[in-house]
């Protein structure tokens, strides 16, 4: 490949990965290489530059506020440039010194990171948020850019603890480790098959073309495991309500972002649903081609006028 090819394909490649574009839309001849698991001791290229441990350093970022409570943790990890999309947080470096502050303040504040993923100069975070005052366990999603090792741009979502499903998982057990990272691409592909024709397009009859039905195991605090449970949810949050004239105008759930590794995919979703407006997390693992397991937090977005940043939240 020629250096004018091999930049437009990675340039390509990050396009497909940032947005709700199917991957083989965008260019399908292109040979995805290099997506490896930082946590496992190898290292992600990106425009074949090697990216120097990001997966490690977003844990330790989040370990420095949460565990160690240092004060200098956001300027050691956070760039002065920082763009704050979660509306919870006030933009720029002061609002995550105050977010800081706040954990600080709580002396039995601490974190669980149970999953880590790295795409490219992305890294997601899934982890329990414990001990903070004046605030219930939190179940969240960190999604960081890092760029010259430090993070430059954040996103997240927080939603309380809840107790287990009707399955009896929790909104954090189940599978944890990054396989199969020859099949990343092809994985965000059946994500992005699914959302598309499931969750816009709203044709249920298909589900079975990107799920495993009989092995399906949900995590999602309010329904339980297989595709019934989640058919009768989808349903119900995309009906306007016996008490609407017409259903609400524009797309209710529209995918904004998509993030990869491996077996695993993230999907942020924009859901303006009659239940509220909300940032929805959903993270799936795929096995076989198929996806098998799925977590999420619906993160509710503030109307604009009390939102602390004016920053698109996805």
């Amino acid at each position: 490949m020629s250096m004018k090819n091999g930049h437009i394909a990675a340039v390509l490649t990050a396009f497909a990965r940032a947005t709700a574009v199917p991957w083989g839309k965008v260019l399908p001849a292109v040979a995805v290489m290099g997506a490896v698991t930082l946590i496992s001791g190898c290292v992600t290229e990106s425009q074949g530059k090697p990216t120097a441990k990001l997966g490690e350093n977003a844990q330790q970022a989040l370990t420095d506020i949460f565990q160690k409570k240092d004060p200098h943790a956001v300027d050691h990890w956070f760039d002065k440039s920082l763009v704050q999309h979660d509306p919870l947080l006030a933009d720029g470096l002061e609002g995550e010194r105050a977010f800081a502050r706040d954990v600080a303040s709580s002396p039995n504040a601490s974190i669980t990171i149970y999953r880590t993923l790295v795409d490219g100069d992305l890294v997601l975070t899934h982890s329990r948020y414990e001990g903070l005052k004046d605030r219930p366990t939190l179940i969240a999603f960190d999604l960081f850019r890092f760029k010259h090792g430090k993070i430059v741009e954040h996103w997240g979502g927080q939603e309380p603890l809840a107790k287990p499903n009707a399955s009896g998982h929790t909104q954090f057990d189940g599978g944890t480790t990054v396989t199969d990272l020859d099949k990343t691409e092809a994985n965000r592909t059946v994500v992005q098959s699914f959302k598309q024709a499931v969750m816009v397009e709203q044709h249920f009859e298909r589900m079975g073309e990107f799920m495993d039905t009989a092995h399906y195991v949900q995590h999602a605090s309010r329904i339980g495991d297989g595709a019934g449970s989640l058919k009768t949810r989808f349903k119900s949050v995309l009906d306007a309500g016996p008490g609407s004239a017409k259903p609400k105008a524009g797309p209710v759930l529209q995918p904004r972002r998509y993030v990869a590794e491996g077996n695993f995919v993230l999907a942020l979703v924009d859901a303006n649903t009659v239940e509220a407006h909300t940032a929805n997390y959903d993270l799936f693992r795929v096995e076989n081609g198929k996806i098998i397991e799925h977590w999420d937090v619906l993160s509710v977005i503030p109307p604009p006028e009390q939102r602390k940043n004016g920053n698109d939240p996805f």
